[in-house]
C-alpha cells in the first residue's frame, strides 16, 4: 500500500464533510452547534448512540461492525486488481476509480448477504448532493418475511463533486452509503433473533429520527445509529485497508474514527462504564456530557484546519 501524509488528507477532508452535512443537515459552524445537545436528542432518544436508550445497541452493534467490516476487507484483499488499484488511488481520476467502486460495491453488499440495493453513479440524479443514500421511512410498515419484498433504498454518489474532494473520498462513502442500505433492509424484515431485533429497531428509529426531526448540529446528526454505524463501518475499512494511516477526519465523529493504533477516538462503551472521580455526592455526568468533553479535540481540529 501506499503511504499517506496526514496533513494533505487534513487539508482536504476538513471541507469533505461540509460538503455531506449540508445535503442532509444544517452545517454546524459555531461551537454550539458542534456539539451533541441534549434538547434534540430527547425528542428521539431510542435513535442516538449518546442516549441511554440506545446503549444496548451501542454495545450490541460494535463487534456485529467490526465483524462485518473484516469481511469486506479479506474480500478486497483476495482480489489482486483490487489491491493494485488502492496503492496507487490517489493518482486515479474519478472516471478511473468508477470500475472498481463498481467491484467493491458488489463485493460489499454480497459479503452483508443483502438484496442489491440500486447505485447509482452520475452528475445528476440528486445535483445538490455528492453523495447519499435514499430511502423511504414508510417501507419499514408492514414488517416482510420474504426478502425478495424488500426495498434497497439507493446509493448515489456524484463524480463531479467528489472529484473535488480527497483521493479516498469516493471509496470511504461508496462503502458508507452501501452500508445504510443493509441497515434499511435489517429495519423491513421480521427478526426472530434477538440481537437483530435490538439491532433492526435502532436502525429504524434513527431512520425516523433523521427523516422528522430538524435542528441537527454536527454531533447530533452523526451520533444517529445509522450514522454512527456507518461511518464505524466505514471507517475500519479504510483503517485496515491503509494501515491506519488514513484518517478523513471528518468522516464522522470520533467515536466512529479510529487512530493509527485501529483502536477508536472515543470508545463509547469505554466512555459510558468510566466513573467519574470526583465529588462522590455530585450525580455522574451523562454519557452525552462525556462525549462532548472528549470531543474537544476533533472540535478544536476542525477549527485548526479552517486556517490552513
Amino acid at each position: 500500500m501506499s503511504s499517506f501524509t496526514l496533513k494533505s488528507i487534513f487539508q482536504s477532508s476538513s471541507s469533505l464533510f461540509a460538503v455531506v452535512l449540508l445535503s442532509v443537515a444544517p452545517l454546524a459552524q459555531a461551537a454550539s452547534s458542534f456539539y451533541a445537545t441534549q434538547e434534540l436528542q430527547s425528542q428521539y432518544p431510542q435513535a442516538f448512540a449518546l442516549q441511554p436508550e440506545a446503549q444496548a445497541f451501542v454495545e450490541t452493534a460494535q463487534a456485529k461492525t467490526i465483524e462485518d467490516a473484516n469481511k469486506l476487507v479479506e474480500l478486497i484483499l483476495a482480489d489482486d486488481d483490487l489491491v493494485s488499484a488502492l496503492s496507487n488511488w490517489r493518482q486515479l481520476s474519478i472516471d478511473q476509480q468508477i470500475p472498481h467502486l463498481r467491484k467493491v460495491f458488489a463485493l460489499e453488499y454480497r459479503s452483508m448477504g443483502i438484496k442489491k440495493p440500486k447505485l447509482v453513479i452520475d452528475n445528476h440524479s440528486y445535483p445538490n448532493k455528492m453523495v447519499y443514500f435514499d430511502f423511504n421511512p414508510l417501507d419499514f410498515s408492514p414488517l416482510v418475511a420474504d426478502t425478495n419484498q424488500l426495498k434497497t433504498g439507493t446509493v448515489y454518489l456524484n463524480p463531479e463533486k467528489l472529484a473535488t474532494q480527497d483521493k479516498f473520498a469516493s471509496l470511504a462513502f461508496l462503502i458508507h452509503e452501501t452500508r445504510h442500505s443493509y441497515q434499511f433492509q435489517l429495519g423491513q424484515i421480521a427478526q426472530k433473533k434477538e440481537e437483530d431485533v435490538l439491532l433492526a429497531s435502532g436502525y429504524v428509529a434513527a431512520f425516523n429520527a433523521q427523516k422528522s426531526l430538524t435542528g441537527f448540529g454536527f454531533s447530533d446528526f452523526l451520533t444517529l445509529l445509522n450514522e454512527y454505524e456507518a461511518f464505524q463501518y466505514g471507517n475500519y475499512v479504510l483503517g485496515r485497508l491503509t494501515h491506519w494511516k488514513l484518517d478523513l477526519t471528518s468522516m464522522g465523529t470520533f467515536a466512529s474514527q479510529f487512530d493509527s493504533h485501529g483502536q477508536l477516538k472515543i470508545d463509547l462503551l469505554q466512555l459510558s462504564s468510566d466513573k467519574h472521580h470526583g465529588d462522590t455526592i455530585a450525580p455522574q455526568p451523562s454519557l452525552l456530557e462525556k462525549y462532548n468533553q472528549a470531543a474537544k479535540a476533533q472540535y478544536q481540529q476542525r477549527q485548526a484546519a479552517k486556517t490552513l
